[in-house]
């Protein structure tokens, strides 16, 4: 019995990892610009049909990779450009008083969503793994034995989120979005770009999703209707950490996983829900999420 808790605690954290990054891509955008896209997990969706496709068709696993980071670095900047930058011209952005761009991502995403129908069908697929022969390839640690794709994509998904937090606030760049999230119009006097900071936001954000897409094709069935899924659970995610800290979404990203992986176990029909009813209960308690505005965002 230890052994199978343990199994689904790996895989609770492996998916926590997904939605970690997932909500991270969200809380960057929301962090810099006071937006967020809703169709963060429809990139997601895109990014893993384009890793499976590739892999299929026998390209190597790091130039897929590639490929589908610098596809999804152009998806990131079309969202900005065509999707958010309008909205500001005409003054419909958030500073405009309204949440225009709430539609113009779902929008984007609902293209997302039809493009796939239409390339890979409506049925679901599986992705091949990404480093080992098979699906069901394990790994022998401490006499339990756990899945190779699990593994790596915790692995992977803590350097990425290293990295993340050292971009963020320990780089140039990382001081800039913050220097914007607190003040546009001081951050441009003080010489900072900030369109091209909100753009490299938006990129950013798009590789965190493709990455997602990369990992997650392995672990579960995708469909071009998987990324609504996504997004709910990023947003939850990154409600929990309270939008204002990647250390929270982190610690959100892992308990809600975690928690879906033993709800699923204990209970199949309805375990996707209640991760979800502990979060609106959660929020009822604590609606600024763990880490409080008030205490760690800057604006």
């Amino acid at each position: 019995m230890l052994d199978t808790y343990l199994q689904i605690l790996v895989s609770g954290l492996a998916m926590g990892a997904i939605y970690t990054l997932t909500a991270k891509g969200l809380f960057i955008a929301h962090l810099a610009t006071h937006k967020l896209n809703f169709g963060q997990g429809d990139f997601l969706m895109v990014g893993a049909f384009l890793s499976m496709s590739m892999i299929l068709a026998g390209i190597p696993v790091l130039l897929t990779a590639l490929l589908v980071l610098i596809a999804m670095g152009l998806l990131g900047w079309g969202l900005e450009r065509f999707a958010i930058r309008p909205l500001d011209r005409f003054g419909l952005g958030a500073g405009g008083g309204t949440y225009s761009w709430i539609l113009t991502t779902a929008g984007v995403a609902l293209i997302l969503q039809n493009i796939a129908e239409l390339v890979w069908g409506k049925s679901s697929h599986y992705s091949p793994p990404l480093f080992s022969e098979g699906r069901d390839n394990v790994i022998e640690i401490a006499g339990i034995n756990l899945f190779a794709e699990e593994i790596f994509v915790i692995g992977f998904a803590t350097v990425v989120v290293v990295f993340f937090y050292y971009m963020l606030f320990r780089s140039r760049w990382g001081r800039a979005v913050y220097a914007v999230a607190f003040n546009p119009e001081a951050a441009m006097l003080l010489g900072i770009d900030v369109r091209r900071t909100v753009v490299l936001v938006f990129v950013l954000a798009s590789l965190l999703a493709g990455i997602s897409g990369i990992l997650i094709g392995p672990l579960i069935t995708i469909h071009p209707h998987i990324g609504l899924t996504f997004t709910i659970k990023a947003l939850a995610v990154a409600a929990i950490g309270g939008f204002s800290n990647p250390i929270g979404i982190l610690i959100g990203g892992l308990l809600f996983g975690v928690t879906e992986a033993f709800s699923n176990y204990f209970d199949s029909a309805f375990g996707d829900l209640y991760p979800l009813i502990f979060v609106l209960i959660f929020l009822a308690f604590r609606p600024s999420g763990l880490y409080g505005e008030a205490r760690a965002d800057v604006r």
